[in-house]
């Protein structure tokens, strides 16, 4: 059955993704042992599996029905969408795989080591590294056409669109 809105777990999933996936696209930079950089390893290790479970869920409840708008702006809004959770599931396996490919464990700030379960692959080492770098710096236009399309909705078409992120229903999606 269709729903119009999320439940709370969907809601508290999305703005814990929203504010992670910035936090560590900010932190990506830097030398190997900065406090930015150990962060993001930490932190991206981390949250991770949470991100994972985001995607996956909200692959399998599907999405509110979408509002009587254009159907250019449905299927812009669900590429966009698509895109961000692709790109998310992408560079999180990909953060993943980087350290095992070179026989290192995933150390998640020394408190959880877990060990390669991968041979050393330099070769698939560099395309984790190209393709987790393009799938993060991919998920900056996502957002900002996301955002944009909540924007719209708030001040354009003075909806309920945006409400949906902010006030749950337990029946929703």
């Amino acid at each position: 059955m269709a729903s119009a809105s999320y439940n709370r777990l969907s809601i508290a999933l999305h703005w814990i993704a929203a504010v992670s996936v910035i936090a560590l696209f900010f932190t990506h930079e830097g030398s190997r042992d900065s406090l930015s950089y150990q962060f993001h390893v930490a932190g991206g290790a981390a949250i991770g599996i949470l991100l994972i479970w985001r995607v996956v869920r909200r692959m399998r409840r599907g999405f509110a029905t979408k509002p009587d708008q254009h159907r250019l702006f449905n299927l812009a809004s669900t590429l966009v969408i698509w895109g961000l959770l692709i790109a998310i599931l992408v560079v999180t396996l990909t953060g993943y795989l980087l350290p095992w490919t070179i026989g290192q464990p995933l150390d998640i700030a020394g408190l959880i080591t877990i060990p390669s379960p991968l041979p050393v692959m330099p070769p698939l080492h560099e395309a984790m590294e190209e393709i987790h770098d393009i799938s993060g710096h991919l998920i900056v236009p996502l957002v900002l056409l996301h955002t944009l399309g909540a924007i719209k909705h708030l001040v354009w078409d003075r909806d309920t669109v945006m409400h949906r992120m902010f006030r749950a229903d337990s029946d929703g999606r």
